[in-house]
Parts: C-alpha cells; structure tokens; sequence
C-alpha cells in the first residue's frame, strides 16, 4: 500500500549530527550530544506507541488512485493452468481472520506505521476463500478432525486423527480403526512419486502434523506411555511416524516433541524400544539443533527434534547455533532437501504456537508467531517458482479473539481504549472509567488477570505493561485454556489451479483440491490440462 505514517525516527540522528558540527566548544558539543541522544530515544518509544502522521491525504482522490491500482492488479493476476509439480501447504494453527487483522496492524506499527493498511504477505495472493471448520460431531472444531479435514479431504469426529466418524473417538477398537481409516496428501503424494515432509513448531505428533501420517482414534496417543491400559492394540503416533519413514511416505519431519520418540534411559517417556535409534538403524539423519540443520546432508530420510515438547516461542527461542531453529531456517532446509526428488514434493507446514498463545490469551505471542509463519512462507515464494509450486495459506480452526472499542486510527494494536465521551470503558468499584483491551477473547485466563473478585471489579489496565510478552488480554468470563472460534476461516493460493480456492467450501474440499492440483488422484480426479 502506498500509505505510510513513518515517525521520524531516522531524520533525528542525522539532526543531532549537524547540531554537533555547528558546536565550538566541546563541552557545548557534549551537551548536546546527551540532549540529541535523548531525543532519539524519545522519538522512537513515541513511535511504538503512536506513529506520527505525514503529509499523505487519504481524500477521494487517494482512494479512487489506490482503487484503480488494486483493481488492474487483480485484472493482471497470472493464472496457471498446468499442474503443480510441487504442493506446499502451510497452517497457520488457529489464525482465524481476526488473527490476520491483528497480525497486520502489529507488523506494520513494529515499522513505526499506523498498522492497518499494512499486508501480510499471503493477502497479496490471487486467490482467496472460505473455508467450514466444523467437525463432524462438533460445531466449535480441534486440529484433529480440521487437519484430518484438510489433509484427507474427509471431515471427522473431535480429536481423530486419519480416521472417519466410522471408528469411536478414545475406543482402541482394531477392526473399527482399519475400517476407518483414510489416506492423506501424503499418501498420494508417495504414491506419485513425490517426496513429503512434515515441518511444525509444535510437536511433530501433535495434531495438524499427526493427521498427515496416522490413524487414530484419540489424538493424545503420541508416545506408547501415554496408551492407557487395555488399548495396547493401537499404535502411538510416534511409531506410526517411523514406521512411515520406513514404508517411504514420510521423507521428512522437523519439529518438537521428542519425548515421545526417545525411551526413558535416552530423556524420553517411551517404554519401548528408541525410536531415534531405529530411524538411525534404517540408515536415516537424525539432527536436534539449529547448527545440525545448517549441516544436514539431505540424506534419504531425515527427522529434525528440536525440543521435548513444542518448540520455543519465535520470540524466547536462543539464536545461536545450539539452539532451536526458526519455522522459516526450518522451512528452507525442508526444501533444500525436497526439492532433490525429480517427480516433485509435498510438504506440509505449521506454524503451530499460534493456537498455544491464543489459548494462553497472550496475543502478542500469538501475532510474533504469525510474523513467524509469514516468514517461512516468503522462504517458500523465494525458493520456487510460481508456475509449477501450488502453495497454499490457511488455518485449521480459528479462536475466540476479537478486535473492539472504537480505538483511533494507528492505536497500539496490543494498547487499550478508554474513550469516555463516547461511553466507550469500564467502571471501577467507584464508578469512574477505566479503559479495556483493545483485542478481548470471549473466554480464557486473562479474566482473572485483570478481574479483581475481591472488589468485583476490573483492575485499571493504564499504567501497565502491554507490550510484555506475558501480558494477557481482557477476557470476559474464566476458563484454563481459551477455546477455539467456529466461524470459517480463510484460505490463499497462488500457482497451478489456485484459482480453485475461490468461494465458501468445506474444508475438505483443500484436499481434493490438492489432489487434482497435483494430479495425485488422477484416477478419480483427473489432471488439469498442460500436465
């Protein structure tokens, strides 16, 4: 967008630097150089608070201009009809469209603009729907049956993974769960002739990442210990994610979660056999931290644990090489790898954390994670081509997360509204305003955080911390944990028959898509012409 309220964060160093060669005397020269610095400090803690204004005038002229440059970009969007060679889907885990906005307006006030005419990088591509998140059984969804959904092209109860509603949900029932069970993208990808990886901040057992390789009837199965007595029939997904490294399904997977894989003499919780040891075993790379990755060897088979349960916040995780490394270094070391399979790849991408921060009601964690999965999709755009790689953006389920109260144009999207003339606060056990949150949720532990029981009353939110990282946002009545959103959520493509994603479908119908996309289901599907 054309529009941009910039501070005048970079005019002042510069000022400050002809204020000193004007000065004699050097202790003139000293006292000015306090004031100046001063002032640049200043200047940019106003800017993160409030961007300064420029000259630019948003009068029907702007808009009319702005208009006609949005709609000939969208006459002269390219449209491909060949085949994708290459899938690459990434899941935002619970970036619903109110996640979109928030993300947006906090990317561009942290470039010291007002915010809300910036863009994620995804909302610049051609083609955009909506998609129903309900599981079969559930109006409000999880990332089980969602990514079950997406992956497999068939919806599902509450927490399965890789199963139809023919198999009960928690019910180790062997015959039920063979006859439920239902292929995914990865699956047919293999079947071509593509390679697939999986890459997650979550635990690569974890549920968006789980329905892309296993079958079961309770999501939480992820080690052997966690299988309660008298369900020992069934397999944890951990053994179900190596045994499809041994089949040649599953090529990679990057992510947290390696209690699961590791016995308890290896730091694990497994009973049973290493499971790291026997991928080893069948002659595959096996790496834990940022530094490992950089010297990956693209070996056939390659599994990337980075932590013992979900990776680290994009904001707390150490940068250095023993650390862990971001979605985006763990994105391109994917493709670094894939993209060596002549026949073309599938992979699966999820900025997993995005859902942990909602349901914690810490929505700036929540954006930073958004800010995080934006990156590792620009990765993706640099390291392929736009006519033969199908990429699509989108979320599994959304949260309970709104954006209210009327605040003014370039307020701190994480700040606050107080607005007495308008009525727009809330009331101390006195009576007088007091502002609220300008982001809220509808349920979840910031209640408690800001709600005084004693008095009965909210606490006065003014003179605290918003920018913390721990900071949570108002919510209206307590629980532990938020819940998710049911409302539909957005989906972007760009490449072969992303034209497709156009519209209010099931979220089921991603997969079909990806199929015919891909011609991954010729058979039932069919091919796009120009194959």
């Amino acid at each position: 967008s054309p529009v941009r309220r910039e501070g005048c964060l970079f005019c002042t160093p510069v000022l400050c630097a002809k204020r000193m060669r004007m000065d004699d005397t050097s202790k003139l020269r000293h006292f000015n150089l306090i004031v100046c610095f001063g002032i640049i400090y200043l200047g940019n803690f106003l800017a993160l608070g409030r961007p300064q204004e420029t000259s630019i005038q948003e009068d029907a002229q702007y808009w009319e201009m702005l208009g006609k440059e949005d709609l000939q970009k969208t006459l002269n969007a390219k449209r491909y009809e060949g085949a994708a060679k290459n899938i690459i889907f990434f899941v935002g885990d619970g970036m619903g469209i109110a996640t979109h906005t928030m993300a947006r307006i906090y990317k561009g006030q942290k470039k010291h603009q007002s915010g809300e005419e910036e863009s994620l990088v995804w909302e610049n591509f051609p083609s955009t729907g909506l998609m129903k998140t309900y599981n079969t059984d559930r109006q409000v969804s999880d990332s089980a049956g969602t990514a079950t959904a997406m992956f497999t092209g068939v919806k599902t109860r509450f927490g399965m993974l890789g199963l139809d509603n023919r198999a009960m949900y928690n019910v180790c029932d062997t015959g039920a769960v063979e006859r439920a069970t239902v292929q995914s993208m990865a699956d047919w990808g293999a079947e071509n002739e593509k390679d697939v990886g999986v890459v997650t901040t979550a635990r690569i057992t974890h549920a968006t990442p789980g329905a892309m390789y296993a079958h079961t009837p309770m999501r939480d199965w992820e080690s052997d210990s966690d299988i309660p007595e008298g369900s020992g029939a069934c397999e944890d997904i951990a053994s179900q994610l190596i045994k499809s490294f041994s089949s040649g399904k599953i090529k990679l997977a990057f992510g947290g979660g390696k209690r699961a894989f590791r016995t308890v003499v290896n730091g694990g919780n497994r009973s049973g056999e290493d499971l790291v040891d026997k991928l080893k075993e069948m002659g595959g790379s096996y790496v834990e931290t940022t530094g490992e990755l950089k010297l990956l060897d693209y070996s056939d088979k390659v599994l990337g644990l980075f932590s013992d349960s979900h990776m680290d916040w994009e904001v707390d995780r150490s940068q250095e090489d023993s650390g862990q490394p971001s979605l985006a270094e763990m994105t391109r070391q994917a493709i670094n790898r894939l993209k060596k399979s002549e026949k073309g790849f599938v992979l699966m991408v999820e900025g997993g954390r995005i859902d942990h921060a909602h349901h914690q009601n810490k929505a700036k964690m929540a954006m930073e994670e958004t800010l995080g999965l934006e990156k590792a999709v620009e990765t993706a755009l640099e390291m392929t081509a736009r006519d033969d790689t199908l990429i699509i953006v989108t979320a599994d389920h959304s949260h309970a997360v709104t954006i209210s109260g009327y605040p003014e144009r370039g307020n701190p999207i994480l700040g606050f509204v107080k607005d007495i003339e308008n009525n727009n606060f809330v009331t101390d056990q006195n009576g007088q305003p007091q502002p609220f949150t300008t982001i809220g949720y509808a349920n979840g532990p910031g209640f408690d955080f800001h709600f005084n029981r004693t008095a009965g009353f909210w606490n006065n939110i003014e003179n605290e911390n918003f920018m913390s990282n721990s900071f949570q946002q108002m919510a209206t009545f307590s629980l532990p944990d938020e819940t998710h959103g049911g409302e539909d959520v957005s989906a972007y493509a760009i490449g072969p028959q992303a034209h497709l994603v156009n519209g209010v479908h099931e979220q089921s119908y991603l997969a079909h898509l990806v199929a015919y996309a891909g011609c991954l289901k010729s058979d039932t599907l069919g091919c796009p012409v120009g194959k």
